[in-house]
């Protein structure tokens, strides 16, 4: 198995695990080996490995490090769809510690659970509020809990509720019963300032179901995951949104410019570029966006000049090479010494050593197809096959880059490439290629 990046746990063999998570916590190397053993066991499904993870989570076992570890064994049983562990996920409901109470909550969504008990107990846990009351009323809709709406309708008659609480509430009410009531708060909330809230605004509004928020989705300065995200899953066959085209959302959300973002904020002042490229590496994205807007009105024979002082940091940096891709291919101007550097950058964006499905490999090919088209022909054929490129978001921006190289009237030999799409596996790339198709054949 080939290590990511951001595997940084050292790999472990089943038994190897088995023997750390027996072993008593005095006699441990790290008092994090008991969280890398289960984190591992995610991948080995099976009775054993299920038996020694519910001995885990049904230990009385205090200790900080064996606490870590239970919530992560929690997680890792719902995801190797493990529905024997039910009851002794249930217990962990009873826990003092909230985060495991939050990781069994959404466990047993994940299972699908049908004990009453279970559900109710979760219920009663909203009264709590040292519980991440969010994620409960996450597992309750989950679970389709319909008797417990009125309960999570009291969260919308106090404002003094977290955006995050409120937002999942309106969301649960509307999956459990159909109604729709203070969806314009969602909308509200896809502007806030806070980045987890937008966020979470997102996630409700997909929840909900509300594909009339779509176009307010798409101006949110998160992540585009979360905008492509909701366009997948509200976007669905033979649904509709009045004076929008699917595949002109999803070009536009890919293309990603800033200025399509809704970045109205007092964050937006003078700055000077090393600041502006300083900026480009917050972990905020409404932040990251404001500069980039900023930069891209900005003249390249100011930008470079700083620039040069963050390559090495760039290249290392996965948030950052995601908006230095935008910049490098929407900027105009760049003299050879920069376009040599940013070819290389925008290449070493698509190595295999990083993870196939990071945001910026699909912004890595716009670049490099805008900027570098000759060196990009011989990548085309990979870049559209699924066995070699499995982020359909990559693929579909190849096609994004094949239809501009279309309408400069250069390759239409690369045509060829597209018969093959009408069996790929993700529904837009087939509608991207068999648009381009109708056009130019």
């Amino acid at each position: 198995m080939q290590k990511s990046k951001f595997d940084n746990l050292p790999c472990l063999t089943k038994e190897e695990a088995f023997n750390i998570l027996s072993t008593p916590i005095e006699k441990l190397n790290l008092a994090s080996d008991y969280y890398k053993a289960v984190f591992h066991l995610n991948k080995y499904p099976g009775a054993d490995t299920e038996k020694v993870l519910r001995k885990l989570i049904e230990s009385d076992a205090n200790a900080q490090p064996l606490l870590i570890a239970k919530r992560k064994a929690v997680e890792v049983l719902a995801r190797l769809k493990c529905f024997n562990a039910i009851p002794s996920i249930g217990l962990c409901l009873e826990d003092s510690d909230p985060y495991l109470v939050e990781n069994a909550a959404w466990a047993l969504c994940e299972l699908g659970c049908k004990d009453n008990l279970l559900i109710k107990k979760i219920a009663e846990l909203l009264d709590d509020p040292m519980q991440n009351r969010r994620v409960l009323i996450q597992s309750l809709a989950g679970l389709g809990a319909l008797s417990e709406v009125s309960k999570i309708k009291l969260f919308l008659e106090d404002d003094s509720y977290s955006p995050g609480i409120c937002g999942a509430s309106i969301a649960a009410i509307k999956k459990l019963s159909g109604e729709s009531i203070q969806t314009y708060k969602l909308e509200n909330f896809l502007a806030l300032n806070n980045q987890n809230d937008r966020q979470c605004a997102v996630l409700d509004v997909i929840q909900a179901d509300e594909i009339k928020l779509l176009p307010a989705v798409l101006k949110s300065p998160v992540s585009p995951a979360f905008r492509l995200k909701a366009i997948d899953i509200l976007w669905q066959e033979k649904r509709k949104l009045n004076g929008y085209d699917l595949i002109d959302l999803i070009d536009s959300t890919i293309k990603d410019d800033p200025n399509n973002l809704d970045l109205k904020d007092d964050l937006d002042q003078v700055k000077t570029e090393r600041q502006l490229i300083e900026e480009l590496f917050a972990t905020d994205f409404k932040r990251a966006y404001i500069a980039l807007r900023t930069l891209l009105s900005r003249e390249v024979i100011n930008i470079w000049p700083p620039l040069v002082a963050y390559l090495n940091r760039i290249k290392r940096d996965y948030g950052a090479l995601y908006f230095f891709m935008i910049l490098f291919r929407s900027v105009k101007g760049w003299e050879q010494p920069a376009l040599k550097e940013i070819k290389l950058i925008a290449f070493s964006c698509l190595s295999k050593s990083w993870p196939d499905y990071i945001k910026f490999k699909p912004a890595a090919i716009l670049t490099l197809m805008q900027l570098y088209p000759s060196s990009c022909y011989s990548h085309i054929g990979t870049w559209l096959t699924h066995s070699h490129t499995p982020f359909w978001v990559t693929r579909y921006s190849a096609l994004i880059g094949l239809e501009a190289w279309l309408k400069d009237d250069q390759c239409h030999y690369l045509l060829r490439d597209l018969k093959y799409l009408d069996q790929d596996p993700h529904r837009f790339v087939r509608s991207k290629a068999k648009s381009i198709q109708a056009i130019y054949t």
